[in-house]
């Protein structure tokens, strides 16, 4: 009987570390993705050989993503696919960056082949391009998080680089939250 219960602790212990799959951890993302996002950015321009980094929040809106970059400068857009003066890259990492913050990762399987590492409460994921239009882009991302994402970088073909840095963050205490949408 010990025997028996002593492999049945095992079974269950090695059920609870299982492998990550991407229906489980979308759910979790849906479940836990902030309304608000602290980010820090930073940007590596190969063309220039130069580091730009930059901070601020992000908010969801039905406008679309609402993103606040309050240093170096104080700068709004409104990330959506209806913008036309969204910048490139931003039009590119736009269907990207909603899909993980919402755990759409059956809409990112589309675009990318999917490997994930890890366990729900500290995963990684590697999103390779598998859409022609997408690898004209983008070469690589990999994303990092646990009941969120908390980290994405973004290789472009380029040898551009981007990685964010998230935090959620309470809407109300983010700065100009009264005439944010």
């Amino acid at each position: 009987m010990r025997h028996l219960l002593l492999w049945a602790a095992m079974l269950f212990s090695l059920s609870a570390v299982a492998e990550l799959d991407s229906t489980t951890l979308g759910a979790q993302l849906a479940e836990h993705s902030p309304q608000c996002s602290h980010f820090a950015q930073t940007r590596w321009l190969a063309d220039l050989e130069a580091e730009l980094a930059s901070s601020g929040y992000f908010q969801r809106s039905e406008q679309g993503l609402v993103w606040h970059t309050l240093t170096p400068v104080d700068s709004r857009l409104v990330l959506n696919a209806d913008n036309p003066d969204m910048p490139l890259a931003y039009q590119v990492i736009l269907p990207v960056l909603t899909g993980l913050l919402g755990g759409d990762w059956a809409a990112l399987q589309q675009h990318f082949a999917l490997q994930l590492q890890g366990e729900l409460s500290d995963w990684r994921a590697e999103l390779t391009p598998i859409d022609d239009a997408v690898a004209e882009r983008l070469q690589l991302l990999q994303v990092r998080g646990g009941e969120q994402v908390e980290q994405l970088q973004i290789d472009f073909v380029s040898g551009d680089r981007m990685t964010l840095q998230l935090s959620a963050a309470d809407c109300a205490a983010l700065p100009g939250a009264s005439s944010a949408p």
